[in-house]
C-alpha cells in the first residue's frame, strides 16, 4: 500500500499547512483527552465490584489526572497559532504523534486487564469502550493522519489478535468489524487532510494573488494620478485633493489657498528650440518643484506649462510660497547648452473667503492668474473683491438677490469684542454672510449695495437680525450683540419697527443690543436718523458710531449725536506704529473719556497693537488677533475653549486666549 507509506508518515513542507494542522489540533486535542477521561470513568463504573478497587480506581484516577493535566497544557500553556513558529509547530506535531503510542498501549493493556475479570456483559462493555476510544481519537486526530493511523494500528490489530487467541468468535467478529471501520476511517481522514491541505494552499495562493492585484491596482492608481512626463501629481489628483480639502476644511474651518502657476516664457522655448527641449525643461522644473513639496504644500502639473498649488495655511503662508517659487523659476535653466530664462506668474484664491466649492475656488485662482499675467507678469496676486466685481456681473447678483431662497442662504458670523483690561468677552459683532448656490460667497459690501438699489435692504436686515438674535439667545447673558444698520435701515421706519418688534418678541434685554451706524448713514437724512436713534435708545438699546475718523464732519457735531459707543476705524489701528496716527488714536480715546462714551478699536491683528492700545487707555478691541468671525457653533466652542475670558478672575484668566495678556499683566500688575 504505497499510499500509506507516502501520505501517512510524511509531514508537509508547507509552513501554512503545518500551522493550520497545529491550529486544528489545539482545538481538538483537549477534546481527545476529555474523551479518554470519560472512557476511564465509564470503565471504572462498569467494572467496580468485580475488579479490585485499588486496581481499577488507581488506574482510572491516573488516567483522569494525566488527561486533565494535558487538557490544561493544551488550552493554556501552548502558544496560539498566530504566535508559534513553523519549527515549533512541526516539533509539536511530531510529539503529538509519538504521544499516541503510550496512550494507546496504556488503554489497550487496561482493556485486556478488565476483560479478564468481567462477565460476558462487562466484557462487551469493555470492548465498546475500547472501540469508541479508537474511533474518538481518530476523529480528534483527523488533521494529523500519522497519529490517527497509529491509533488504529496500536488498538484494533492487538485487540483482534487477542480475541482470536481467546477463541471467542463473537468478540472476534466485533473486533474485525471495528478494525475494518477504523481502517476505512483512515482513508476518510486522509481525504479530509488532503482537502484541508488544498484549502490552505489555495488560501495562500489567493492571498498572494490578492496582494499582487492590490499592488497592481496601487500602481495603476499611482499612474492614473501621475503626470507621465514629469512624474509629478497630475490634474486628476490635484482636483481630487482640492475637493477633499474643501469638504474637510468646511467642517474644521482650517484655511487653505489654491494657486495656479503659469510659466511666462515657455511657448517661445518650444517655438525656438523644439518640443524635446521644452519637455526637458519641464522635467527640470518639475524636479525643482518636487523638492519644495512638503506636508503643507502640494504642487501638481495641470497640463502644458501650468501647475496647481495647494497651500495649507493662510494668505501670508501662500505669499511666502509665491515669493519662493518666483525666485526659483527666475533662475536660468541649462538645457542642451542653452541658458533658458522663464519666470512665472501665480494666481491665488483662499478658502473659504474667496470660494466655498472646489470649482469656484479653482476658477477664482485661475481668474487671479489671468489678471496678474495681464497686468504684471512675474508676480503673484490674490483673488480680491475687485476681481470678484469683474468676474461677476451686477445682473447676476441682483437676480440672485431676488431669488426665493435668499433667506435660507443668508447667515450670520460672530466676532468677539474683548476687554483688554480683564480679558473678558464683552460682546460680539454680527457680520452678514451670503453664500449663493449659483454665485458663491459674496462680499457683504457688494450685496448690501445691490440690496439697497433693489429696495431689499429692510427684508435682509430683519432676516439677519432675527438670526443674530437667535444666536444671541444661545450665549451667556453677559455677552452683548452689536449689529450693523445700513444707510437705508436707519432712515426707514418699517425697518426700525421690525427690529424693535424682534427684540420684544424674542424677549431679549435691550441693554444687550447695540446697533452700529456710520456717519454716511446719518448724513443721508440726519433728522429722521436721529429720531430713530432716539426711539431705539429710549427702549434701552445702545448706538455705536462705526468707522469713526473716516468721515468729514464727525468731530464737528459728535457732541450732539445721541450715541453710546465709538468704534475706531481699522485704518488707524493698522498704522499705530506711526507717531502721528498714535497721537490721533490717543486724542480719540481722550475725547471718548470726556464725552463718557465707550471706545472700541477695530481690526486689531497683532499683539503689539494690543499693548499699544492698552498703553493709550483703550479697553475694548476686536480683530483677528483674538478670533476671526465664525458661526455660532464654532463661536460657542471657541468660548468654551477660552471660557476663562468670560469669567471674573481678572487679567490672569485671559492668558489662555492671548499671549499678549501675559505682557499686559506684567505692565499692569494691579489688574491681575
Amino acid at each position: 500500500m504505497p499510499w500509506l507509506r507516502r501520505e501517512i508518515w510524511a509531514f508537509s513542507d508547507d509552513p501554512d499547512v503545518l500551522i493550520g494542522q497545529y491550529a486544528n489540533l489545539k482545538r481538538q486535542v483537549p477534546l481527545l483527552y476529555l474523551l479518554l477521561i470519560i472512557i476511564a470513568l465509564a470503565s471504572f463504573c462498569l467494572m467496580v465490584g468485580n475488579v479490585p478497587l485499588l486496581l481499577v480506581g488507581g488506574v482510572s484516577a491516573a488516567f483522569v489526572v494525566i488527561g486533565t493535566f494535558r487538557i490544561v497544557s493544551w488550552l493554556f500553556f501552548l502558544p496560539e497559532p498566530d504566535r508559534i513558529s513553523v519549527a515549533e509547530a512541526r516539533n509539536l506535531l511530531h510529539r503529538t504523534t509519538l504521544a499516541v503510542i503510550p496512550i494507546c498501549l496504556s488503554y489497550l493493556a487496561y482493556s485486556f486487564l478488565l476483560d479478564a475479570y468481567g462477565d460476558p456483559s462487562q466484557r462487551a462493555g469493555v470492548a465498546i469502550c475500547l472501540v469508541m476510544t479508537a474511533i474518538g481519537c481518530m476523529f480528534c486526530l483527523m488533521h494529523l493522519p500519522q497519529a490517527a493511523f497509529l491509533v488504529n494500528l496500536l488498538t484494533m490489530v492487538p485487540y483482534a489478535t487477542y480475541q482470536l487467541l481467546t477463541g471467542n468468535e463473537t468478540f472476534l467478529i466485533v473486533a474485525v468489524i471495528a478494525g475494518t471501520v477504523t481502517t476505512l476511517m483512515i482513508r476518510v481522514s486522509l481525504n479530509a487532510h488532503e482537502a484541508f491541505t488544498e484549502l490552505i494552499t489555495s488560501r495562500a495562493e489567493l492571498a498572494v494573488q490578492r496582494g499582487e492585484a492590490e499592488r497592481l491596482a496601487g500602481e495603476n492608481a499611482s499612474l492614473a494620478m501621475t503626470d507621465a512626463l514629469t512624474g509629478m501629481p497630475n490634474r486628476r489628483l490635484f482636483l481630487g485633493q482640492l475637493a477633499d480639502r474643501v469638504r474637510n476644511n468646511a467642517q474644521t474651518g482650517r484655511p487653505f489657498v489654491v494657486g495656479i502657476l503659469d510659466l511666462d516664457r515657455f511657448k517661445p522655448v518650444n517655438d525656438i528650440y523644439g518640443h524635446a527641449t521644452g519637455d526637458q525643461l519641464l522635467i527640470d522644473i518639475a524636479r525643482q518643484l518636487r523638492a519644495m513639496t512638503n506636508d503643507s504644500l502640494l504642487i501638481a502639473r495641470l497640463g502644458g506649462d501650468e501647475f496647481g498649488l495647494l497651500v495649507d495655511g493662510d494668505a501670508a503662508e501662500a505669499a511666502a510660497v509665491g515669493n519662493q517659487l518666483i525666485a526659483l523659476l527666475d533662475q536660468p535653466f541649462a538645457i542642451d547648452g542653452h541658458q533658458l530664462s522663464l519666470g512665472c506668474s501665480i494666481g491665488f484664491a483662499a478658502f473659504p473667503y474667496e470660494g466655498a466649492t472646489a470649482t469656484s475656488i479653482f476658477d477664482r485662482a485661475d481668474y487671479a492668474l489671468y489678471h496678474v499675467k495681464a497686468d504684471s507678469r512675474g508676480a503673484f496676486a490674490f483673488f480680491t473683491s475687485d476681481l470678484e466685481t469683474r468676474l461677476r456681473t451686477e445682473t447676476e447678483l441682483e437676480t440672485a438677490l431676488l431669488s426665493a431662497g435668499l433667506a435660507s442662504e443668508l447667515r450670520v458670523e460672530l466676532q468677539p469684542i474683548i476687554c483688554l483690561a480683564t480679558a473678558q468677552v464683552r460682546g460680539v459683532e454680527a457680520l452678514a454672510r451670503w453664500n449663493n448656490a449659483g454665485i458663491g460667497a459674496i462680499d457683504p459690501a457688494r450685496f448690501i449695495d445691490a440690496a439697497e438699489r433693489l429696495n431689499l435692504m429692510g427684508s435682509i436686515t430683519t432676516t439677519l437680525f432675527a438670526k443674530a438674535v437667535a444666536h444671541m439667545k444661545a450665549l451667556p447673558s453677559g455677552i452683548g450683540l452689536s449689529f450693523n444698520l445700513s444707510t437705508c435701515d436707519i432712515v426707514t421706519p418699517s425697518t426700525i419697527d421690525m427690529l424693535i418688534g424682534t427684540i420684544i418678541e424674542q424677549q431679549i434685554a435691550p441693554r444687550r443690543v447695540t446697533f452700529e451706524i456710520t456717519e454716511t448713514a446719518l448724513m443721508k437724512d440726519y433728522g429722521r436718523a436721529i429720531a430713530h436713534i432716539e426711539r431705539l435708545r429710549a427702549m434701552g438699546v445702545s448706538i455705536a458710531l462705526d468707522d469713526f475718523g473716516t468721515g468729514f464732519s464727525s468731530l464737528s457735531y459728535l457732541s450732539r449725536l445721541p450715541i453710546d459707543k465709538i468704534k475706531i476705524d481699522r485704518s488707524f489701528v493698522a498704522n499705530l506704529a506711526e507717531p502721528g496716527v498714535r497721537k490721533i488714536v490717543a486724542a480719540i480715546l481722550s475725547m471718548c473719556d470726556t464725552l463718557g462714551v465707550e471706545c472700541i478699536a477695530e481690526g486689531v491683528e497683532t499683539t503689539e497693537d494690543c499693548l499699544t492700545l492698552r498703553t493709550l487707555g483703550c479697553t475694548l478691541a476686536q480683530g483677528y488677533v483674538f478670533a476671526r468671525p465664525m458661526g455660532i457653533r464654532r463661536f460657542r466652542e471657541w468660548l468654551e475653549t477660552n471660557r476663562e475670558i468670560g469669567g471674573t478672575a481678572g487679567l490672569r484668566s485671559g492668558l489662555k486666549m492671548l499671549p499678549a495678556f501675559a505682557e499686559l499683566r506684567k505692565r499692569y500688575p494691579h489688574r491681575a
